[in-house]
């Protein structure tokens, strides 16, 4: 993998653990999220300035930001029944996979052997890491079976959506796609959420932490358009599932900021996906 490929996904990981802490530190998620997501429709007076977006990459952009608006309500929804550091190992933990069985069947992606070893020992790290959480959990006795559930769900759309943007990269300027999607993507998610919550909670929730919503939409916008510049440089299964290190931040933020703990098991599936980057990497 080309290294300034890799540089954009590690820079991606450490900002998409923070803006995730954030999203889980929230009053409420689910409206959190729907407020990020409309502030990237801010970004769009920077379309004047970009590429337009071709009439066939219309497709595209809708089938993605259909599948982004269902991994923000599901995502939020997990947060809302599941600890932080069970919840994100496992969404994140199962995308690279199922986004490396669709790259073969619809992207014609070959990996070859030792980067189906890299992937392997990466996915198995960040189980690991998800085991640690779900140890934890157990022995608090306080396991969700329904958040691990709606987590497994949110994986299959993070696939989706990778799949597909690992295609239209190549028939549009990525900056150009990344604010169309994000900026449809808002507007799916958001009658679903004032319908759940109303006007009155949003606009509370607005109100109080509006500083932190914005941020959380510049970092959506930039965290995803590093994430599809690494997709014109490499496979998208290989960036796919190398993003998923920020699983690694994850758990040490919720360890820092939200008094979760860490532990051994957490320690030895950060070594195992520090592993299967370095495969992927030189090898792959």
């Amino acid at each position: 993998m080309p290294p300034a490929a890799l540089g954009f996904i590690l820079c991606a990981a450490i900002f998409h653990a923070g803006w995730n802490l954030f999203v889980k530190q929230a009053q409420n998620q689910q409206v959190f999220l729907m407020w990020a997501t409309l502030s990237t429709l801010l970004c769009f007076p920077l379309l004047l300035l970009l590429p337009p977006l071709p009439l066939q990459a219309w497709p595209f952009v809708l089938g993605s930001a259909l599948a982004e608006a269902l991994y923000i309500i599901t995502l939020a929804w997990a947060y809302a029944i599941g600890d932080f550091s069970l919840v994100y190992p496992i969404a994140r933990g199962a995308a690279p996979i199922l986004l490396t069985v669709w790259a073969m069947l619809f992207l014609k992606e070959k990996p070859g052997a030792f980067g189906l070893v890299g992937i392997a020992v990466l996915v198995v790290g960040l189980m690991v890491v998800g085991a640690g959480a779900s140890w934890k959990t157990l022995r608090a006795t306080t396991l969700s079976l329904p958040a691990i559930g709606v987590a497994l769900l949110t994986a299959t759309f993070i696939s989706i959506y990778g799949a597909i943007d690992g295609a239209a990269v190549h028939l549009v300027d990525p900056r150009t796609y990344v604010i169309w999607v994000f900026g449809l993507a808002a507007l799916f998610v958001t009658p679903f959420i004032m319908h759940r919550y109303g006007a009155q909670l949003a606009t509370k929730q607005l109100r109080e932490q509006w500083p932190r919503i914005l941020l959380v939409g510049v970092l959506i916008v930039i965290t995803y358009g590093m994430v599809l510049f690494a997709y014109t440089m490499g496979r998208v299964s290989y960036a796919g599932s190398i993003r998923e290190v920020s699983i690694v931040f994850g758990a040490l933020m919720g360890w820092r900021f939200l008094g979760e703990g860490l532990g051994l098991m957490r320690t030895i599936g950060a070594l195992l996906i520090f592993a299967g980057i370095v495969v992927i990497a030189l090898w792959g």
